[in-house]
């Protein structure tokens, strides 16, 4: 291969133009071909052996385009309600333009009865949505077509109505054609290789031959796509890996060559030696990623076996580029190649055995047992997040806010719930076919015979109805006019009840008004009999005073005559003196009890004068009283006299009323008579009204058709309704033979949910084989939820032979080219460590949450679910690239070794050699690979997160882990048994070159340590 390669290169550094040519043509021709053709994408997720795939084609064979899914257009309002007149209206009009664009199997308007018995609006009525059905699936769905349907909703948006598309509809029209990506990453790649590089002409090969590399192989996968369902993320996928590998792989030959120019080799000389050196090891390290990526077939699943053929190509493309293209390009500069060089110190330096490398090298040598613990040790709590991993599905809830599916996605999760995103599609194969139940048949037939009844009376009624209502209308004219007489009657009757209230109120209030003036008349009585009481007690107390004090002026003025007489004799007027004094002191004594008995006594007298004249005003008032009331009975005589002239008139129209009554009566039986008859047909009316309107409920239930009744379909949506989880279910659909029936079951958590996943397993595994059993109904869960959890099972079930598959094939060729047991088991332990922590960075980034917000995710949820083919992809991407720094690595390790260098020593002089271009090589594939977090594609995020991180891991173990375990084994890493020496083919990885600067001749070039044998350099 090194002669052919060699060959090849002195070729396209002599021809350079011709061989730019034929790669101008090359790309002319593909571009030409894809603006004829168009590159072709589809979604449409194939899983041969599942149970969605089942229900896909049963509906593909007896029920198309159903097998298409259903697309939704969601309308929303944020004020109002979308019943509205104006509003409806619009929407309405916006759903008939819809089905009058190309492609468009069906729509459902919403505000429709169907669209209401389906749940297709909000109970808030603001937000509805209309359930579009394409006759194509989506890898013919063009964003042309998209476009068309969403705008034929002009009318809608128009009225003030938001427009989002969900669905295929929506994922075509929020695919992001955008390479700010592309354009992040490939700058970052251009700064690394400036630096490495040392000019700028040498930094704009590789950028310029990957990119050649990657439009051509883009191009091959978009024709490819209309022979296989290539998803839209292939493209993406093919991108990231070829554009890595491709300035990788141009890095590694450009350095060498460089190499070459400073020994003073001649341009076409040092070009071919490039070619075949460094050419030989990208082609081995390249057909080491496309064997690793094309293996993932091994797992039978058509998306993943096109997601990894589709990075293949990019892979194959970049391999040819760099062994044809860039040579070319290396012979039409020649020496011009290092033109526009940075400063000299910026310059990398170019000593052999100085700088960075060779002391780190060194340190290697001296403590392979730290460096590999101090390895294994920042590994370890990579790891630990692995354990936890879980694949999910894809949800359409952690894609871009600016785009129109996840709009969608929030506008219905608002509306409705977050399970209307995803139902699951239950697809039912009849034998015999869905009919009518007999139930139904019979409800039927009696609605139809009491419609005829009902009509038939609907003819006699009417005219005996006339007739009785022209009497009625007579005997009204009467009563009208006796309910006259009756009125005016009654007025006077109230007018003369209301005068004899009134005169039964002034007789009452007189009654009130004598029964005060009695009770008044009793307290006076009363008050009369104690004043008398305390007159007379007052009396006996007064009388004996006044006696007494009588008594005493009598004795006062026969003293004072005594003291006259006794004049001339002192004496005695003295002792009459003292009586004198002692009468006048007693005198004073009577007086003072007798004045307040006095004062008590005139105090009695005025209350006595008092209340005489409170009697005499009670007599006044009490003569009033009699001649009011004598007034009120001549008024009572007048009103008696007129009420019973009322009698007399209310007799006479009694009699009237009675005459009435009797034609009344006659009226009333012919009119019983009627309305028995229109009883009769009333009840046949009800009844034929519920039979309507069970038959309309069972219709709904049915979706409108009446196979629909079939008990097994009953059954069916009973069962499903019943399921813990399902919160909806849709009317069947039933196609036109009635050998398949469709229905959707809404689950009440979102797709990406475990609980959905679960949900699957137990309709799948319970409720469907419980209805079915016995019935000659088959059933199957499809749909787009369904098809994620199938295959993250399927993933789950062949992860581990994929990933020995792998292994394996990756351990085979190893050990093809290095001829050796412990140096492929060493690179196949490496790159499962560096997978494992990558892996773990991705868990606790996107599942445990851990910076989503950082990623440019916005989400409700605090995790995105892992897609379940990312890991798959990652470990099989990653074990081929990771695979070139190893091949690099030990290629030189290998080169050292043959040179003659002793086994630890070849190491060291490998790593100084080679540490600075893999380094920089990982970096920039790190780079290439990081600046896709930058998609809007949750999906793609998690590959640029995975891949980044695991070949940053790659590229630091093999510089740290590799090499330090090669340096533990030592010669033993060369060691082959015979009799496998003698069965592998020979083949050399860097071609026949000579010794390296430095190298010590072996000693000798006959046998080797252990029971090996000495390998040739070249073949």
């Amino acid at each position: 291969m090194a002669r052919l390669l060699r060959a090849l290169g002195a070729f396209c550094a002599r021809h350079s133009l011709p061989v730019i040519a034929v790669w101008v043509l090359l790309v002319v021709g593909v571009g030409a071909a894809i603006a004829g053709l168009g590159a072709q994408t589809n979604n449409d997720l194939s899983l041969p052996g599942t149970d969605s795939q089942a229900a896909k084609d049963l509906l593909e064979e007896r029920f198309a385009p159903q097998q298409n899914g259903v697309n939704p257009i969601v309308f929303d309002v944020s004020a109002g309600k979308l019943s509205d007149d104006g509003l409806k209206q619009a929407v309405n009009e916006s759903v008939q333009a819809m089905r009058q664009e190309p492609h468009v199997h069906s729509v459902t308007s919403p505000l429709s009865s169907a669209g209401r018995s389906a749940g297709l609006v909000a109970d808030d009525e603001q937000t509805a949505f209309a359930p579009v059905l394409l006759d194509i699936g989506s890898g013919d769905l063009t964003p042309e077509i998209a476009q068309r349907v969403v705008d034929a909703t002009q009318p809608a948006q128009d009225a003030g109505v938001t427009v989002e598309a969900a669905g295929s509809i929506g994922s075509t029209l929020s695919t992001d054609d955008s390479e700010t990506s592309e354009v992040v990453g490939i700058v970052a790649a251009m700064i690394i290789l400036t630096f490495v590089l040392g000019s700028l002409v040498a930094m704009g090969l590789p950028i310029i031959t990957a990119v050649v590399g990657l439009g051509v192989a883009l191009s091959v996968v978009g024709l490819l796509g209309h022979a296989l369902a290539i998803p839209s993320s292939g493209p993406t996928l093919a991108t990231m890996i070829g554009l890595g590998v491709g300035i990788d792989y141009a890095l590694f030959l450009i350095t060498r060559h460089q190499d070459q120019l400073r020994e003073g080799r001649s341009v076409a000389d040092s070009v071919a030696e490039a070619v075949a050196t460094s050419g030989s090891a990208i082609v081995f390290a390249g057909c080491t990623v496309v064997i690793a990526l094309l293996a993932l077939g091994v797992a039978g699943i058509p998306l993943v076996s096109t997601l990894g053929l589709a990075s293949a190509i990019a892979v194959v493309a970049a391999v040819l580029v760099a062994i044809t293209l860039l040579p070319a390009f290396l012979g039409l500069l020649g020496h011009r190649i290092g033109w526009l060089s940075l400063p000299a110190f910026l310059r990398p330096r170019r000593e052999h055995g100085t700088g960075l490398w060779a002391r780190w090298s060194g340190v290697v040598r001296r403590h392979p047992v730290v460096v590999s613990v101090v390895s294994l040790a920042a590994l370890a709590p990579l790891i630990v997040p692995v354990l936890s991993l879980e694949l999910g599905q894809e949800d359409v809830g952690a894609t871009s806010p600016t785009t129109t599916e996840r709009r969608a996605y929030d506008l219905i999760t608002d509306g409705f719930g977050v399970g209307y995103n995803g139902p699951l599609q239950i697809a039912s194969a009849f034998d015999p076919v869905a009919a009518p139940s007999e139930e139904y048949t019979k409800k039927y037939d009696r609605a139809r015979s009491l419609q005829q009844d009902l009509e038939q009376k609907q003819k006699q009624l009417p005219r005996q109805q006339q007739q009785l209502e022209a009497r009625k209308q007579q005997l009204d004219a009467q009563q009208s006019r006796l309910e006259s007489q009756q009125a005016a009657l009654e007025r006077q009757a109230a007018q003369l009840q209301r005068e004899q209230a009134e005169l039964e109120q002034q007789a009452a209030a007189l009654r009130a008004q004598q029964q005060r003036l009695e009770g008044r008349r009793a307290r006076l009585q009363a008050q009369r009999s104690v004043l008398q009481r305390e007159a007379r007690e007052l009396a006996d107390r007064i009388r004996p005073l006044a006696r007494e004090l009588a008594r005493l002026a009598v004795r006062e003025r026969v003293l004072e005559r005594r003291i006259d007489r006794a004049r001339g004799r002192p004496d005695r007027v003295d002792r009459l003196r003292e009586r004198l004094a002692d009468v006048r002191a007693r005198q004073a004594v009577v007086r003072d009890r007798l004045a307040p008995l006095t004062a008590r006594a005139r105090v009695l007298a005025e209350r006595a004068r008092r209340l005489a004249g409170q009697a005499a005003a009670l007599a006044r008032q009490a003569d009033a009283l009699r001649s009011r009331a004598d007034q009120l009975q001549q008024q009572k005589a007048s009103l008696q006299r007129q009420a019973a002239s009322l009698q007399r008139d209310g007799d006479r129209l009694r009699q009237e009323a009675d005459q009435l009554r009797r034609q009344g009566d006659e009226l009333q039986q012919r009119a019983d008579d009627l309305k028995a008859e229109q009883q009769q047909a009333e009840q046949e009316k009800k009844q034929a009204e519920q039979l309507e309107q069970q038959l309309t409920d069972m219709m709904t239930q049915a979706g409108g058709d009446e196979r629909g009744t079939d008990p097994r379909v009953v059954a069916l949506q009973r069962s499903l309704a019943a399921t813990s989880g399902v919160i909806a279910l849709t009317p069947p659909q039933i196609n036109g033979a009635g050998d398949v029936v469709l229905l959707s079951a809404v689950p009440s958590t979102s797709p990406a949910s475990d609980d959905t996943a679960d949900l699957v397993g137990v309709v799948r595994d319970d409720v469907l084989p419980a209805t079915d059993e016995g019935s000659g109904v088959t059933s199957h869960v499809g749909g787009y939820t369904a098809s994620y959890v199938d295959l993250a099972s399927l993933i789950s079930a062949r992860l581990l032979l994929v990933i020995g598959t792998v292994i394996l094939l990756g351990f085979l060729l190893l050990m093809v080219a290095f001829r050796s047991l412990l140096i492929p088991l060493q690179a196949a332990l490496t790159n499962l460590l560096s997978a494992g922590a990558a892996f773990g960075v991705l868990t606790a980034a996107f599942q445990w949450g851990w910076g989503i917000s950082l990623l440019g995710i916005d989400t409700a949820d605090s995790s995105v679910p892992i897609a379940s083919y990312v890991p798959l992809m990652m470990f099989a991407g990653l074990f081929g690239l990771s695979m070139d720094y190893e091949v690099f690595l030990v290629s030189h390790v290998q080169q050292h070794h043959h040179a003659g260098e002793e086994a630890r020593r070849a190491v060291r002089a490998a790593l100084t050699s080679s540490a600075r271009i893999t380094t920089a090589a990982a970096l920039i594939m790190a780079s290439v690979f990081a600046s896709f977090i930058l998609n809007d594609d949750p999906t793609i995020k998690q590959f640029g997160v995975g891949l980044s991180v695991a070949v940053l891991l790659a590229g630091m173990l093999v510089v740290t882990l590799a090499p330090a375990v090669l340096v533990l084994i030592g010669e033993a890493a060369w060691w082959l048994p015979r009799w496998l020496d003698r069965l592998l083919p020979h083949v050399s990885i860097e071609g026949e070159t000579g010794p390296p600067a430095g190298a010590v001749p072996p000693p000798d070039r006959g046998a080797r340590s252990g029971s090996g044998t000495r390998r040739k350099v070249g073949r």
